[in-house]
């Protein structure tokens, strides 16, 4: 499904509603509207498709307020800088471990009061804020707020890989960019140490400074967005020919091995890259960047 020209109109009043932090809404009247929106909205969720559970189970009593995909939000009647937004977090961290431990998954928490939406993902085992997105209570931008969503939920389908769309879900200001950027970067971190992560960067290096000469610097960040930049090219080489990148395992992905048993030679192939499959958490790394290009056509 591709993205609506513009928000719908139908769904104004709700937005509106939502951001609204002065009525005195409950948070059980909040999550009712907000999933509510989530499945009104051009998010490709359906009861029958995906679920978008309220009050969702998460063991020791607790309840998850709304859960979809791999995507878990906290609702907050009213965040407040301090012991309470501190408190919120807490408890955000606490599912997002769970959900991620139960599932092998890579999964991203979503902090809300309906005016202020803050996006967050595991980093080293902490609880990070990755992103945030504030919706106006007067005339508020649902378009906006979509583009927002959609880049945590990645749960569209066949959207059309036009310029504008590939900018807006994918360019350096979107949600999954940060995201999946955020996740390379705290993935390097901690196993730069690592002697094959660090004979891979060593081999880039060198072969980087030997064609650029003095204008190379060897920087981790460098090095990060290039393997951002060639682990997505391995992925959209196999939807490109109509591969389900989805079924298959992310060491296959990344090394090509479809291709190989195809005989097809030079599209996807061992390279200083592949470091991701070979450390601890790389695997979901992979399967989470997969499920955000997959969402293309």
């Amino acid at each position: 499904m591709s993205a609506p020209d513009g928000f719908p109109p139908s769904l104004q009043p709700l937005l509106a509603r939502i951001a609204d932090r002065r009525s005195g809404r409950s948070e059980a009247t909040l999550q009712a509207d907000i999933r509510q929106l989530l499945l009104a909205g051009d998010f490709n969720l359906n009861d029958s498709h995906l679920d978008v559970a309220l009050e969702a189970p998460v063991g020791g009593g607790q309840r998850i307020d709304i859960e979809v995909g791999y995507t878990v939000i906290e609702v907050k009647r009213r965040l407040q800088v301090g012991r309470p937004l501190q408190e919120a977090e807490r408890q955000l961290g606490g599912y997002v471990r769970s959900r991620s431990r139960e599932s092998g998954q890579r999964y991203v928490g979503l902090l809300t009061d309906g005016a202020t939406w803050r996006a967050y993902q595991l980093s080293g085992g902490v609880l990070s804020l990755i992103d945030s997105h504030t919706v106006a209570a007067t005339r508020p931008d649902g378009l906006a707020l979509f583009y927002w969503l959609e880049g945590v939920l990645a749960t569209s389908q066949r959207v059309r890989p036009v310029p504008a769309e590939v900018a807006r879900r994918l360019g350096a200001t979107s949600t999954s960019h940060k995201l999946d950027r955020a996740a390379l970067a705290s993935l390097y971190d901690e196993h730069a140490e690592l002697p094959t992560v660090q004979l891979k960067r060593k081999l880039w290096a060198e072969l980087l400074d030997s064609a650029l000469g003095t204008q190379f610097v060897d920087d981790p960040d460098l090095f990060i967005e290039h393997t951002l930049l060639m682990n997505s090219a391995h992925v959209i080489a196999h939807l490109v020919v109509g591969i389900d990148a989805l079924e298959l395992q992310p060491q296959d992905l990344i090394t090509g091995q479809r291709f190989d048993q195809a005989r097809i030679l030079g599209v996807v192939e061992h390279d200083f890259f592949g470091w991701t499959t070979e450390v601890p958490g790389g695997r979901e790394f992979i399967q989470g960047l997969t499920r955000r290009l997959a969402r293309f056509d």
